[in-house]
């Protein structure tokens, strides 16, 4: 991977202060419009450890009290997403023109997640009155019913059969579609390659992601390789081998395969990518060949260009497994509508300004901002 040159990224060790590129109009806006831009946000000296900032944040923070109510959103092949409208104590019912937030999480991190909770605080008492989140097929007890699943890419995609049922039921109110990680692929296809698969509404003014693997290639090349994998993969491997044991998939996946998935222990990253094999060779009808492949279509690095809304990616430079080179940077910037924030810390969807952190997180409010500048700026 080729390293940022230091005129792009400065290594800011005890101070994350965020570089943002791009030449169109939103990368504008938020360079002389946002104020977390110029605020110096003071990381606490253990948490310049990616590891250990993931670890204050996913583990020891306290999630904030948020609830929600479930609608299944019944998609064009009869698989469901799981769709939970959020609701918070002491934050008051506000009736205003705020578009909806569509919430499009990781694989790992859904509605219970604590992150996702208190992203959703955050837009709640931004004043936003519609937040959404929404639940990948068979994640999070939402029901399986099909053996598709969800992947960034084309008919596989899950984000236009959320704003479809949104527009629906809400009628003709402007829509931002928010993702982390999986999530933000799944936006960033909606916007550009997924165009030809289907038309992107009129509704959306446009999206603010954070943590996306951009260049998905190098990311699994990272991820599956100790001792990256023991860190960051093998809690998701394991996910991903129990979401496999369901019953629902033992008719199409078969005795040997089922007997093979149950032996894997998903502690080596070999163990993962067999899983991975099964996974291309049974639930996506022949469209990827392999992890490889999967990774190049699926990756954001290979799709911008022509996005058709406003879309800010927030990125932390310290990431261990979505890496960002210069040359994505300048690709990104031949796009006007992109505009990319790079901290020089935050780990994986971290981001922590306390050691224990009990409030929202500097990422959680510029994703907010970031929001507002969108509305104000892109109706």
């Amino acid at each position: 991977m080729a390293k940022i040159p230091p005129k792009v990224h400065p290594i800011i060790r005890k101070w994350a202060v965020p570089n943002i590129f791009g030449t169109g109009d939103i990368a504008n806006a938020v360079r002389t419009k946002s104020k977390i831009a110029q605020k110096m946000v003071k990381v606490p000296l253990p948490c310049l450890n990616p590891q250990i900032a993931s670890m204050c944040r996913f583990k020891y923070e306290k999630p904030p009290e948020c609830f929600f109510e479930r609608t299944l959103v019944n998609c064009g092949d009869g698989g469901l997403v799981g769709m939970d409208k959020a609701m918070a104590k002491n934050v008051p019912a506000t009736i205003n023109d705020k578009p909806i937030i569509l919430i499009f999480p990781g694989l790992a991190e859904l509605t219970h997640r604590t992150n996702i909770k208190t992203l959703c605080v955050a837009y709640l008492q931004a004043g936003y009155e519609d937040v959404f989140v929404c639940n990948h097929r068979g994640r999070c007890n939402t029901p399986f019913k099909t053996p598709q699943i969800s992947s960034p890419y084309g008919r596989f995609n899950d984000v236009h059969n959320c704003v479809d049922h949104i527009i629906q039921n809400h009628g003709g109110r402007k829509i931002l579609l928010v993702g982390h990680c999986f999530g933000g692929q799944c936006i960033v296809d909606y916007f550009t390659a997924g165009q030809k698969i289907h038309q992107v509404s009129d509704q959306i003014l446009g999206g603010v992601i954070n943590s996306v693997m951009w260049n998905t290639r190098k990311s699994y090349e990272v991820a599956y390789v100790e001792p990256m994998y023991s860190v960051y993969t093998k809690k998701l491997g394991k996910i991903s081998k129990n979401f496999l044991m369901k019953d629902i998939f033992s008719e199409r996946l078969g005795s040997v395969r089922c007997k093979l998935i149950s032996e894997l222990s998903m502690e080596t990253p070999h163990d993962m990518l067999m899983l991975q094999d099964i996974l291309w060779e049974v639930f996506f009808d022949g469209a990827f060949s392999d992890l490889y492949d999967h990774a190049d279509k699926t990756s954001p690095s290979n799709k911008i260009g022509d996005t058709a809304r406003p879309l800010v990616v927030i990125n932390a430079a310290d990431d261990p497994i979505s890496l960002v080179s210069s040359e994505d940077i300048a690709l990104i910037e031949k796009d006007a509508n992109l505009c990319f924030w790079l901290f020089a810390s935050g780990g994986h969807g971290a981001y922590v300004s306390q050691l224990f952190p009990n409030t929202l997180n500097f990422i959680d409010e510029a994703m907010v901002e970031c929001s507002d500048i969108i509305s104000l700026n892109c109706k």
